[in-house]
């Protein structure tokens, strides 16, 4: 008889079983420098060491798929690395030093096997296949519609901090790749965050509510969307 195999709770659990790394802080930073690309993981080994909150988005993602035990578990969680393009610019990311949907599916491969997984296969849902080496991205408006969607909040606090400082929102949707009916939308997909960006909900309801032909509304003072 082959040996039986051991079976761990999650892919945390197994991830650690396999690289021999503890379940806190040394898992976050050991997938974190294994989903960027080699070439960039001393400086980012460097740059951790000096301010882990740099790598944010990532260890939000890591820290979402941690408990998965399924294939799409862990594909939902890296779906926000797909589409973080979109809602951060920063100096690392423009050059490639940033974390890869694909690695985090990779490590998940590796240890898929030793996952304690439900009796039930994954279903081959948002683009994922159990033997897919890769990701294929699901489109930008389910990752964004998730009521657990880091990159659907990094957009909306991006959005209002911009409009906030007093830049015109037409330039702030056309950067973000949505017209105010669609934000608006996004925010009513997100009513746990209702308080945080009511501000931002009554400046495009401002904005929608101008005369056709004349724009929105005269920019705020910055600081300040009222």
């Amino acid at each position: 008889m082959p040996p039986t195999r051991a079976l761990h709770a999650d892919f945390r659990e197994a991830y650690c079983h396999r690289h021999g790394c503890s379940a806190g802080a040394s898992f976050e930073r050991h997938l974190l420098l294994r989903i960027i690309p080699w070439p960039f993981r001393p400086l980012a080994a460097l740059s951790f060491w000096i301010d882990p909150a740099l790598f944010a988005a990532e260890l939000e993602v890591i820290r979402n798929a941690a408990r998965a035990r399924t294939g799409r578990e862990v594909n939902e969680a890296a779906q926000d690395l797909v589409h973080l393009r979109f809602v951060e610019l920063s100096f690392r990311r423009s050059i490639g030093m940033r974390g890869r949907s694909e690695a985090v599916v990779a490590a998940w491969n590796a240890v898929k096997e030793t996952v304690d997984r439900p009796a039930n296969p994954d279903h081959p849902s948002v683009g994922f296949r159990e033997s897919a080496g890769t990701l294929k991205a699901a489109p930008r408006s389910a990752a964004l519609r998730r009521k657990d969607s880091a990159a659907a909040f990094r957009l909306l606090q991006q959005t209002q901090g911009q409009v906030a400082r007093g830049k015109p929102i037409g330039p702030v949707l056309e950067a973000a790749g949505l017209d105010a009916p669609e934000l608006l939308r996004l925010l009513d997909s997100h009513p746990q965050d209702a308080n945080r960006f009511s501000d931002l909900r009554r400046h495009l309801v401002r904005h929608l509510a101008a005369p056709s032909g004349k724009g929105a509304e005269p920019e705020a003072e910055p600081g300040s969307l009222s």
